[in-house]
């Protein structure tokens, strides 16, 4: 049996209150397909923020594309400048490894049901722990943030504990 039978790629974005988008895809990331995303599920959705949100990512290359960037700008999107290297800082880390036990209980139950697994259901199983999470999650994820900072900056950039 293939421990992993499907590779699926997931780009969320969330605020305090609540997701704003989710997109699913097989294939490579680039800088086009990073823009396809942001354009059909950050822009339409990213008003759920609130007023003055600004978008984080992290500086992986096709987020700091030049495409990606004018993108951006001729978007009206406030990116953060974000320090490269920063999984301590980013809070959606926290959210894909709680996804990540759900979905992994989930496929364990099909498994053990002898149930197929097809890559439709095993999208189907992310999306669907996508929304279910909590609204109360993304809103400590959120408000965590400046916890986050005081830390590193007490610990002078090294590691935290998040």
């Amino acid at each position: 049996m293939v421990k992993h039978p499907y590779k699926v790629h997931v780009w969320g974005a969330f605020c305090r209150q609540g997701p704003i988008g989710i997109a699913l895809f097989t294939g490579k990331m680039n800088s086009a397909k990073y823009r396809e995303i942001l354009q059909s599920q950050l822009l339409p959705h990213a008003h759920g923020a609130g007023y003055g949100w600004r978008f984080q990512q992290d500086n992986a290359p096709t987020h700091t594309a030049r495409l990606t960037r004018e993108f951006f700008v001729t978007n009206n999107v406030p990116v953060i400048d974000w320090p490269a290297n920063s999984p301590d800082l980013n809070p959606i880390e926290n959210l894909w490894a709680i996804i990540k036990g759900k979905v992994e209980e989930k496929v364990n139950d099909w498994i053990r049901e002898k149930k197929i697994l097809s890559a439709d259901v095993f999208q189907g199983i992310i999306r669907q722990e996508w929304d279910n999470i909590d609204q109360n999650v993304f809103f400590n994820l959120a408000d965590s943030m400046s916890g986050r900072i005081c830390k590193v900056i007490e610990k002078k950039g090294h590691t935290i504990n998040y």
